[in-house]
């Protein structure tokens, strides 16, 4: 690394050598210059490139002095420095014949070129300045290290051509290319994680011919920390590809990044989840790049289990249907499924699981995460209502299929979201079919909680179904929003602020349905409440009625497990005298059980469940004769 400089070290302890021995000579001064004007070559060129005469043989001398131990020595020796510094006066006497600083203060303020290359740079004749270490690392090596730096991205993404980050690629190479490099702009690319938005910025850069380092942001890092890092920078003569690491919040990196803009002043490109509306310093470019297609993400999936020993059952199809993922996602999945596999050969389930767990399901405090616990056996349903569930998870499994292989992606420009209204009276499954289905289809499933959503404050409904849906989309779970008549209520016409307001919410609703690419189920107790073209606007409706006298009586054989000792039970007398729903059942075959296990009997027996049918008809809010209880009358009495 030395070869390139070795000339000009040359003549400037020739020039060290005549002032020591005749004081100022010109002559000498000019010689150093002369090679330093054609120092193109070395790895000081950018540095050196933008310097005047006065800084280019600041730099010199303080690397010379850093490497030479002769030089040092003589410097050291002539104007009453340590070893391996120099001064401004040294720089004044040598090249300019005078000791007084005066021509070169303007080159020791902040920011200067000086600045960036030496430590202890001050507008006095006796500032003490010694070459950066990294500075002389560089000169030495070429290499410069930091610990934001971070490695560019070697694994190839591109496997296949992705089209969002050609685009991507194409926007930020036009925007770069068209902007003066020193010209302050910020490029925010921004995308779900994993999309390829660091390889799509490399690339484009590298594509306009532009050095970068990637680097990663630290909310701990101060001032002079960022103001090292820019001088770092600078001496590469690279642009920063700014990460937002997953420790810094919002208001730290745009921190970071406006300290970067201060002190860089020209292109940095941003990489991260969010838009980066925060106030920045500088003008922004904002370019998104999005989910790649399902036909990429098939290839993708494709391309990916190369990689892996599967059984041959994996339904790529399927995959493609229920997530919607990244490339970083999907081979995300791949790992988190290998990673919890039981064997060498992973099987769709674990494939799917590996999916499931990639993905962070925190919804907030606006969504309950529900349990599933249900199969198809525990649900008793008209058989019309049970098999338009199946048809609800084919359309998750076979949209691929359907919209992408066979055309109806240009056919439906919205709306391709699995959407469903749930109607029926309380206790008749509702629940427990919307666990079915998400248990089925192995996602998660998330209760919303009307209470934290619905406000009275105009404006702060529609946010908190904006930021549900949201949390959502990253989540690739199932919506469920129980007792949602509350909320998407028949439209009315509008007499005063509220009735526009609640239209207004019923409408956003609709709208973020269609958008979204997932299950979304409503249940309602009251359709009837629903808007016409809310229902009309719905993939599904499934009605689950009160249950008549043959669902019941398998109701009652299904809710005791097969593992609690059972006495007689008059299931006949249960399911004629009483009219109940499949959860005021489950209700009383659970309190029988405690009631047995509490008073140390052997089994559940008709006195048991008697008692338990007089607790639910209480919790109602009625009494509970002996004539309800019919011939087992004196259980009461116990």
């Amino acid at each position: 690394m030395f070869e390139e400089y070795k000339p000009i070290f040359s003549a400037m302890s020739d020039c060290l050598t005549a002032f020591e021995q005749n004081g100022f000579d010109s002559t000498a001064g000019d010689s150093v210059i002369k090679l330093l004007a054609n120092s193109e070559n070395t790895p000081l060129s950018d540095v050196l490139r933008v310097s005047s005469d006065i800084e280019k043989l600041a730099v010199i001398l303080g690397t010379l002095v850093n490497f030479s131990r002769r030089a040092a020595d003589t410097v050291s020796r002539l104007f009453s420095v340590r070893p391996g510094s120099i001064t401004p006066e040294a720089v004044c006497e040598l090249f300019v014949g005078v000791s007084d600083i005066f021509p070169i203060c303007e080159y020791l303020s902040q920011y200067s070129i000086l600045d960036r290359v030496f430590d202890g740079t001050a507008p006095r004749q006796n500032a003490v300045m010694t070459l950066k270490p990294f500075a002389a690392q560089f000169i030495a090596d070429g290499e410069i290290d930091d610990d934001l730096f971070m490695p560019s991205d070697s694994e190839d993404l591109h496997y296949i051509r992705l089209s969002e980050n050609d685009r991507a690629e194409k926007e930020i190479a036009a925007v770069t290319a068209a902007v003066h490099r020193n010209s302050p702009l910020i490029v925010a690319v921004c995308g779900e994680e994993g999309c390829g938005r660091r390889t799509a910025a490399g690339r484009a850069l590298e594509a306009a011919g532009i050095d970068h380092v990637v680097v990663r942001s630290d909310a701990r890092a101060d001032s002079e920390r960022i103001k090292d890092l820019s001088t770092k920078l600078f001496w590469l003569g690279a642009l920063p590809v700014v990460i937002q690491s997953e420790n810094t919040s919002s208001e730290s990196f745009i921190r970071f990044v406006n300290t970067l803009v201060e002190n860089i002043g020209t292109i940095i490109v941003l990489c991260g989840q969010q838009q980066f509306d925060d106030p920045l310093s500088a003008e922004v470019v904002r370019i998104r790049i999005d989910q790649p297609s399902t036909e990429e993400q098939y290839s993708i999936w494709e391309n990916e289990m190369l990689h892996y020993k599967t059984d041959g059952s994996v339904d790529i199809s399927e995959l493609v249907g229920e997530f919607s993922f990244t490339v970083g996602g999907i081979k995300k999945a791949l790992r988190f499924a290998k990673m919890f596999s039981k064997a060498d050969v992973l099987t769709f389930s674990d494939i799917k699981a590996g999916c499931c767990r990639s993905v962070n399901s925190d919804m907030g405090s606006k969504a309950v995460k529900i349990n599933c616990v249900f199969g198809w056996d525990d649900i008793v349903l008209p058989e019309h209502s049970k098999r338009l569930m199946k048809t609800a998870c084919d359309q998750v499994r076979y949209r691929h299929r359907v919209y992408d292989q066979w055309g109806f992606a240009d056919k439906i420009a919205y709306g391709r979201s699995v959407s469903m209204i749930f109607t029926g009276p309380p206790g008749t499954g509702k629940t427990m079919a919307a666990q079915i289905i998400a248990a089925e289809l192995g996602l998660d499933i998330y209760r919303i909680s009307l209470a934290n959503v619905v406000s009275k404050y105009i404006g702060e409904t529609e946010k908190n179904l904006d930021e549900i849906f949201e949390k959502a989309k990253k989540s690739k779970v199932v919506l469920f929003f129980d007792e949602a008549d509350v909320l998407f209520s028949k439209r009315t016409e509008v007499k005063d602020s509220n009735d526009k307001y609640s239209n207004m919410e019923s409408a956003f609703l609709l709208q973020k349905i269609e958008e979204y690419h997932g299950i979304v189920i409503l249940a309602t107790n009251l359709v009837q409440n629903f808007d016409e073209a809310f229902k009309r606007r719905m993939k599904l409706m499934i009605d689950f009625p009160f249950p008549d006298a043959q669902r019941r009586a398998e109701m009652w054989k299904r809710a005791f497990p097969e593992k609690l000792p059972l006495g007689s039970i008059d299931y006949d007398y249960l399911v004629n005298n009483f009219e109940l729903s499949g959860s005021n059942i489950k209700n009383i075959a659970l309190h029988s059980a405690f009631l047995a296990a509490a008073e140390g009997s052997e089994e559940v027996s008709m006195k048991h469940i008697i008692a338990s049918l007089k607790n639910e008809y209480a919790k109602s809010g009625k009494a509970f004769t002996k004539t309800d209880a019919g011939e087992y009358y004196y259980y009461l009495d116990e």
